[in-house]
């Protein structure tokens, strides 16, 4: 059974034990939250002028609209003021920045359905961020940066927490993922990186939520959460912002969600960076996580 917090009162710790037990929580209005969208509106609004960046797709074709992403999204990721704002919203919510470690905040956008889905602009069919060698104590933040609507948000499917789900993860090495970081123009609007997946689609009457968090707040949920992007039937783009972060007392500990169903190769932990002085984690804290051997546990 999953429950939904909002705006709860419990402090980090609790709520690292919720998130882990398949919980998720939401803040529905966090100032350093809503900083961070008005920066990012901003730099989308360079990007795309002179048109307007909710109805962009219908002045630039998918091939323009990749071209301008390319060059647009590492600017923003690498921002020195992105992370900035990440540690502002972590430390605001509650977590210890000397503990707390994440990766860049990355800006994603999901255009009307028939536009721009694949490469820069991927449309993630279900799946786990765990499949792509996320650790176990991954959280994950996500927050909009216009207002959303159940029909261009994303879903999750609260009975598969913690419940394996047969799934190709067993295919996906981080290595080689980290290798088309380099190479994202070759994607553009055809996307060959193996994306792990459920083997069978989910049943159609498959129990679904979906959580519409106001521009100010944000989402958390475990890495280790079951989700996927709703195709965009609203009209209009959506923009949104997610970072993951990690808690290196959990990584020592071992406390995290299941992983009841991973096989992947790797591990991202590489990609986390402490907020207070951006040191990566050490050798040490990475090794325990790091699946090289790609074992598989579950399924």
């Amino acid at each position: 059974m999953v429950d939904v917090h909002i705006d709860p009162s419990f402090d980090d710790e609790r709520r690292r034990a919720r998130l882990f037990a398949g919980d998720v929580v939401v803040y529905t209005h966090v100032p350093e939250i809503l900083a961070f969208t008005e920066f990012a509106r901003e730099l989308i609004a360079e990007a795309f002028a002179p048109l307007d960046p909710l109805t962009v797709q219908e002045g630039r074709d998918p091939e323009e609209l990749a071209e301008i992403l390319i060059a647009f999204k590492p600017g923003f990721i690498h921002h020195p003021e992105s992370i900035a704002h990440v540690r502002r919203i972590v430390t605001a919510l509650g977590a210890d920045p000397d503990a707390v470690y994440a990766d860049v905040p990355k800006l994603r956008t999901a255009f009307p359905v028939g536009g721009l889905t694949t490469g820069i602009a991927y449309a993630f069919q279900p799946h786990r961020d765990t499949w792509y060698s996320a650790p176990l104590q991954q959280l994950n933040w996500w927050l909009p940066i216009w207002p959303v609507a159940a029909s261009n948000v994303m879903e999750f499917y609260p009975r598969r927490f913690g419940r394996p789900v047969e799934n190709t993860s067993g295919a996906y090495d981080y290595t080689e993922w980290n290798a088309w970081r380099s190479r994202m123009s070759e994607l553009s609007v055809s996307d060959t990186r193996v994306q792990p997946a459920p083997v069978a689609p989910l049943p159609v009457d498959e129990p679904r939520l979906c959580l519409v968090p106001p521009v100010g707040g944000v989402m958390l949920f475990s890495g280790d959460q079951l989700h996927a992007s709703i195709p965009n039937t609203s009209g209009v783009a959506r923009y949104s912002v997610d970072f993951r972060t990690v808690d290196v007392t959990d990584l020592r500990t071992g406390r995290g969600a299941p992983g009841t169903d991973v096989a992947s190769t790797g591990t991202s932990l590489g990609d986390f960076h402490r907020l207070t002085d951006g040191a990566p984690l050490t050798a040490e804290d990475i090794a325990p996580h790091d699946r090289a051997a790609a074992v598989p546990h579950g399924v």
